[in-house]
């Protein structure tokens, strides 16, 4: 499989059915039809969001890039990293959801939502 389908069944399985069932939209704006310059929609996005969900396995430039604004905005940001991999320098003392299987990130994911919404954090 290839890392692109990887990140999909994270994304659709992992990420999407907790956030959703904890009462959020669940936005990827490579998903979303618009016009206009892209960077801008991600900002938007970002600016808006009630939470960042930022998938860091294969450290994509991009994704750290849109950590970095979603801190600078004040917008809250939770970390996720397949188990066998290594956060940036840049990252690397903040909390972060590992797991191993995409069922354990869905499950994981679904209790830190609901505890952070619980404690007003989100």
């Amino acid at each position: 499989m290839t890392e692109e389908k990887d990140m999909d069944d994270v994304f659709y399985y992992g990420i999407q059915q907790p956030v959703r069932a904890a009462g959020f939209l669940c936005e990827r704006v490579d998903q979303e039809a618009f016009l206009g310059d892209i960077l801008d929609r991600v900002k938007q996005k970002i600016e808006t969001a009630a939470v960042v969900i930022a998938e860091l396995t294969g450290a994509n430039p991009n994704v750290y890039l849109e950590i970095g604004y979603a801190w600078g905005k004040g917008v809250p940001a939770l970390l996720l990293l397949k188990d066998g991999q290594e956060l940036r320098f840049d990252v690397r003392g903040q909390r972060c959801l590992k797991y191993e299987r995409i069922r354990d990130l869905e499950e994981s994911l679904a209790k830190e939502l609901q505890e952070l919404k619980s404690q007003g954090l989100i």
